[in-house]
C-alpha cells in the first residue's frame, strides 16, 4: 500500500509448546501516523511490536518495509535498517546508569554517525534537551532525575537520529498519571510537529485518543481494526 511505511501479510510467531504468540497477522502501518496496537496482557502486543520493529522474525508470513520485503534479510542487514531508520522507546527506560543525560542520548548518534566530531553530536543533544525542557538535567545521572524525566530522555534518544519510525513498548506502564498524560501529548506533538510515525503497544486506553490507525490484539489474533 502507498500509504503504508509497513504492512504485514499472515505473519505468524510460535513459542515453544506450540503456542502462537501471533497467529497469521495481517495489517498496515501508515505513514506519518499514530498506530496503536492495544489488548490485554499476553495478547501478543510486544511480539507484534517487535516483529514490526525487526527485533524478531516471524516464523511464517511476510513483513514489508517501504514495500520492500525484509523478513529474510541477514541479522546485520536488519541491524543498518535499525540503526538507521527507527527509534525505540521502552517501558523500564534501558538507560545506562553510569553515563549521563546528554552521554545517554549521544550514545545512538555517535554509532549511527560515527565521523561525525564530538561537539556536533553534544550540539543536537543540546537543542533536543531544550525543547524538551531538560537542559538542567544535562550532566545529571538516570538514578537522580525522575521516572517522567527518563521518559522523556528515552523519547530525546529515539529520535536524535531523526528516524523514520518510532516504536514504544508500554512507554506509559512505568509513570504516574500526570507523567503518563505529559507523555501522550507529547508523543502527539511530536507526531503532529515532525510528522513521525509512531507505533505503540500498550494496554492504556488514553493512547486511543491520539492515534490514527488501532489495533486491537487478543489470543495472537486481530480482532478489531479502528
Amino acid at each position: 500500500m502507498s500509504d503504508s511505511i509497513i504492512h504485514t501479510e499472515n505473519i505468524t510467531r510460535i513459542y515453544e509448546a506450540d503456542i502462537k504468540a501471533l497467529d497469521s497477522v495481517s495489517l498496515s502501518i501508515p505513514r506519518g501516523k499514530i498506530t496503536v496496537i492495544i489488548g490485554p496482557s499476553g495478547s501478543g502486543k510486544t511480539t507484534l511490536l517487535n516483529m514490526l520493529a525487526l527485533l524478531d522474525a516471524p516464523d511464517s508470513g511476510k513483513v514489508f518495509l517501504n514495500g520492500r520485503d525484509v523478513s529474510s534479510l541477514s541479522e546485520t542487514q536488519v541491524a543498518q535498517i535499525r540503526n538507521r531508520m527507527f527509534g525505540f522507546v521502552f517501558q523500564f527506560f534501558h538507560l545506562i546508569p553510569e553515563l549521563t543525560v546528554e552521554e545517554n542520548i549521544m550514545v545512538p548518534l555517535m554509532i549511527r554517525q560515527p565521523n561525525l566530531p564530538l561537539n556536533a553530536h553534544r550540539e543536537r543533544v543540546s537543542h533536543l534537551l531544550a525543547e524538551f525542557h531538560l537542559e538542567e538535567k544535562v550532566a545529571r545521572y538516570p538514578n537522580y532525575i525522575s521516572g517522567g524525566e527518563k521518559q522523556k530522555v528515552c523519547i530525546c534518544r529515539s529520535i536524535a537520529g531523526d528516524p523514520d519510525i518510532i516504536f514504544a513498548d508500554e512507554p506509559t506502564g512505568n509513570l504516574d498519571r500526570d507523567s503518563s498524560f505529559e507523555l501522550i501529548t507529547l508523543i502527539q506533538t511530536l507526531n503532529k510537529n515532525k510528522g513521525k510515525t509512531f507505533v505503540i503497544a500498550t494496554h492504556n486506553e488514553n493512547f486511543l485518543k491520539i492515534a490514527a490507525n488501532i489495533i486491537y490484539l487478543i489470543d495472537g489474533k486481530i480482532v478489531h481494526r479502528e
